[in-house]
């Protein structure tokens, strides 16, 4: 955290620089900007924008509202202060509060995944968002419906779980996903980063690998019944408009490999 808390200080005082800059040399950039301020400002917004990226690379959990304000503050910081000094204030203001954000967000991401409860969090329903978010053509935006039993022996409860999923393996109705869960919000939850990496380490695959390459899981794999009410359900979710055609396609392509 302390390198994060260092990377976030270090981008605030870049992306101010150049407001500051402009105030102390009176530079008004609507009429002229010396060139070799020019070179420092260009040389400073790829700097600024290096380090945001290097902040969201160690935060894991991105939001896009991070990478909207962070796109705007640069111009807003270089075009604002002409007008009045006030406006630096307000971009410090909006720069420092979105660092601390970050900085809260991933402090309370790590300590969840230390101190958290395991649970397992079975799929009761996934939701489609009134706008269906697709990243890179990868990923694309769902909510679940989850049952979430912990492992302290706690009553089941319902919650609700987001994320970014890659095409064709978004979670259906009936899987378990290994979850932590906060006990102090039993709402605030996530996935269980150790067990889901162990779930799809090399050796977990060598060995699944192995025992299907022996036969010994053939029989229980996918019965042909199974298959058809997999692939009835993938159908009827598409005809709901829960998935679009093209993750369907991908759904239904994981399936049946």
């Amino acid at each position: 955290m302390r390198k994060l808390y260092s990377l976030l200080t270090l981008w605030c005082v870049l992306l101010l620089a150049p407001g500051v800059v402009e105030l102390v040399a009176r530079i008004d950039i609507r009429t002229s900007i010396p060139g070799y301020l020019a070179g420092l400002w260009i040389v400073g917004y790829l700097a600024q924008f290096g380090i945001f990226m290097w902040v969201m690379n160690l935060v894991g959990d991105q939001k896009v509202l991070w990478w909207f304000i962070a796109s705007l503050l640069p111009w807003g910081v270089d075009w604002s202060v002409p007008v009045s000094p006030w406006f630096l204030l307000l971009c410090a203001a909006v720069a420092i509060a979105v660092a601390v954000w970050i900085g809260q967000s991933t402090q309370r991401a790590q300590s969840l995944q230390q101190r958290g409860i395991r649970a397992t969090g079975v799929v009761l329903e996934v939701l489609k968002p009134w706008m269906n978010v697709v990243v890179n053509n990868v990923y694309i935006r769902r909510r679940l419906r989850l049952r979430i039993q912990r492992q302290d022996g706690s009553p089941a409860y319902e919650g609700i779980l987001k994320g970014l999923f890659m095409l064709g393996e978004i979670p259906s109705v009936g899987d378990r996903l290994a979850l932590r869960v906060d006990p102090a919000n039993p709402q605030h939850f996530d996935y269980d980063e150790a067990s889901t990496a162990n779930a799809t380490s090399p050796a977990a695959s060598a060995a699944a690998a192995s025992d299907f390459g022996e036969g010994r899981l053939s029989a229980e794999h996918l019965s042909h019944e199974r298959l058809s009410d997999e692939l009835a359900r993938l159908a009827d979710l598409r005809d709901r408009g829960t998935l679009t055609d093209s993750e369907f396609a991908a759904a239904k392509k994981k399936l049946l490999r």
